[in-house]
């Protein structure tokens, strides 16, 4: 009975925290991939890449909408008298704690499927998103379009504006194509003004211009590496003498996210059934694991990859064991 009014009093408010939290996520990743798009892609582009990135989102969002839906189902216990009737019957914070660890391994193997698996994935597919964006441009009539060091402009007319940084000139036609080396502009029947140096004019029927774009040699970021080729790249890295602090904390750390999952439950109790739920308390709790996160990231050579990874595990385990430790009705 009370794992099923457990897991009903927190599904609305998990859920919709969940939702508010991953749309306003995906609206931060989108606005990142137009800003870092080497093409400034179209909006189904813009929304195709942003979806795939919807696990990479879960990974910061799946905690906080737990704890929201478990402190608040807690608080309205604690302020309707559900949990005065509750300790009336005998009932007490232990009791309480398996329905609340149960939503955490629940939520935990989510999340382990999404650090995993999902959201390494999930990135990269938007990073390939981006990169067809670029080969796929189409040139509009009256829109500036920017590839590389090279600015154009369909003039509505018909004629093409192009400017680099050593030439400008005016085509009465062209288009983009993809080739093996890379993305390149097509010219036909126009005129050129080269700009660096002696000034010089000069006809053609067609020419060719190579558009170096940054993702066509992109890095493959740690973040979009699966497990096995974060594990290669540690190995290459130890056989050149070189510590990998950050890269295995990277990979430790896709481990000891869902770990939390199953810390917050502990947490959540009293800060419910005490606090009420009260939300500077869930803030207090989400801003500091997002610090000890930062942390990690920032100071991993200086404290080992392991003590890095866990950091945050550590720090919400440290806070439980604190309002545990002050809560009578343990």
């Amino acid at each position: 009975m009370l794992t099923r009014l457990t897991l009903r009093s927190m599904a609305a408010p998990a859920a919709a925290a969940l939702f508010l939290l991953c749309a306003a996520g995906l609206l931060l990743e989108a606005a990142a991939l137009v800003l870092r798009a080497a093409v400034t892609p179209g909006a189904r582009t813009t929304l195709q890449a942003s979806l795939v990135l919807l696990p990479a989102v879960l990974e910061y969002t799946l905690p906080v909408a737990l704890l929201v839906g478990l402190c608040l189902a807690y608080g309205r216990w604690s302020t309707e008298g559900t949990w005065i009737a509750l300790r009336a019957s005998g009932v007490s914070g232990r009791r309480l704690l398996p329905a609340a660890l149960l939503a955490g391994l629940l939520a935990a193997l989510l999340m382990a499927a999404t650090t995993h698996s999902l959201a390494p994935e999930g990135r990269r597919a938007a990073a390939r998103t981006l990169q067809a964006a670029s080969s796929e441009a189409r040139l509009l009539p009256g829109h500036f379009v920017q590839l590389g060091e090279v600015l154009m402009r369909q003039d509505p007319a018909g004629d093409l504006l192009v400017i680099s940084d050593e030439l400008a000139l005016v085509a009465s036609s062209g288009r983009l194509e993809a080739s093996s080396g890379g993305l390149v502009l097509e010219l036909s029947a126009g005129r050129a003004l080269a700009t660096a140096g002696e000034q010089r004019r000069l006809s053609f029927d067609s020419a060719t211009i190579p558009l170096a774009l940054e993702q066509g040699s992109r890095r493959v970021e740690l973040a979009e590496r699966s497990a096995s080729e974060l594990s290669g790249l540690i190995a290459r890295m130890r056989d050149r003498g070189k510590a990998a602090s950050y890269e295995r904390a990277v990979l430790l750390k896709r481990s000891t996210m869902p770990l939390a999952l199953l810390v917050l439950p502990l947490l959540a109790l009293p800060l419910g059934l005490r606090w009420r739920g009260q939300p500077s308390h869930m803030m207090a709790v989400v801003v500091g694991y997002w610090v000890l996160l930062r942390l990690g990231d920032q100071h991993c050579h200086a404290l080992g990859p392991h003590l890095a990874a866990a950091l945050p595990l550590l720090g919400l385990a440290l806070a439980a064991a604190l309002c545990w430790s002050r809560w009578r009705d343990r």
